[in-house]
């Protein structure tokens, strides 16, 4: 390594969020179930970052290092390397199951979707009013927590104030930080045990949401096959189920393309279909691209209910008609 690539190089957070949307990036235009299946050249991995960021490395190791401590630093696995007899491939980790794994993958589509979400909401409320409440049941998900954190982003521009009911620890994180403009966000969460794997609050979740009517619910899913949606966990299953069927307030479905996977894994019981919601939120998928095509096929049954909201560059809503 030369002393002008030891003077300029990537901190690591940097590093593993730019390798992460070149993950998410080849994901819309690749083959594949999962982004757990893409392996990358590490040729084409440092191609790309001097794309990215102007900085060429003249060698995979200082990479490769990085990411393991990076890795051990936040107590989670994401990456693997594989030799190949036409040279290092980088992967991600094959065993994803945790909150805090997850929030890392799919980082481009969550983006676009919590933008998205961020806007139905100000734009479904009209002109703003100095002081108005908004009631938002934020559900579980790293894409939910993506929405928290737009909020979190805008506190300060914005006239409302926010009611947050959350049982997603990572909603709560997002919004509880004293940033500016912190003074306009209530947080009401339910009392209960702590579930590292999914990082949420799991207990009387049923009796705390089901007394109060919000403005707007938002949820996601890990899975769909048929228009069926499905997590893993038995436990969210049962809260996502009450919320979607049993709570009031317009439901909001935030998808980015990956519950497409033709596997899944855990328990399999559905917590709904997307007809049930009121607004489904996706990102701008390149059109034709294999993520594009899978998740069209899966709406294509419901289309009739469909109607397109807002389309633009980075997300795109549509409308069930009940």
């Amino acid at each position: 390594m030369d002393s002008f690539e030891s003077r300029h190089r990537l901190k690591q957070k940097d590093l593993v969020a730019t390798l992460l949307i070149l993950f998410s990036e080849k994901y819309d235009k690749t083959e594949v179930a999962s982004i757990i299946d893409i392996e990358l050249p590490m040729n084409m991995v440092r191609e790309y970052l001097e794309k990215q960021v102007g900085i060429q490395y003249s060698s995979d190791t200082w990479i490769i290092t990085q990411i393991h401590k990076y890795e051990i630093e936040n107590g989670i696995k994401l990456f693997r390397k594989k030799e190949t007899p036409e040279g290092s491939m980088l992967g991600l980790n094959r065993d994803i199951r945790t909150y805090n794994q997850k929030k890392h993958l799919y980082v481009t589509q969550k983006i676009r979707v919590a933008n998205g979400i961020f806007d139905l909401i100000k734009n479904q409320r009209g002109i703003p009013v100095k002081g108005e409440t908004i009631s938002l049941l934020l559900g579980a998900g790293s894409t939910v927590t993506r929405v928290a954190e737009i909020i979190a982003e805008n506190l300060r521009e914005l006239p409302y104030h926010w009611r947050i009911y959350t049982h997603n620890l990572g909603v709560i994180e997002s919004l509880g930080k004293t940033t500016p403009g912190y003074e306009k966000v209530e947080i009401l969460v339910p009392e209960g045990r702590f579930d590292p794997i999914t990082n949420l609050i799991l207990g009387n979740n049923e009796l705390y949401y089901g007394s109060t009517r919000f403005d707007w619910i938002v949820q996601g899913a890990s899975f769909i096959s048929s228009g069926n949606l499905y997590v893993e966990s038995e436990a969210e299953t049962k809260i996502k189920s009450f919320i979607l069927h049993n709570c009031q307030g317009g439901k909001i479905l935030a998808l980015t393309g990956h519950e497409t996977a033709s596997r899944t894994e855990g328990f399999c019981q559905p917590f709904g279909s997307i007809h049930e919601y009121d607004f489904i939120v996706i990102p701008t998928l390149q059109e034709g691209s294999p993520s594009a095509r899978k998740l069209m096929v899966e709406m294509k049954p419901f289309e009739k209910n469909l109607s397109i909201l807002i389309r633009n560059w980075s997300y795109e809503i549509f409308r069930i008609q009940h």
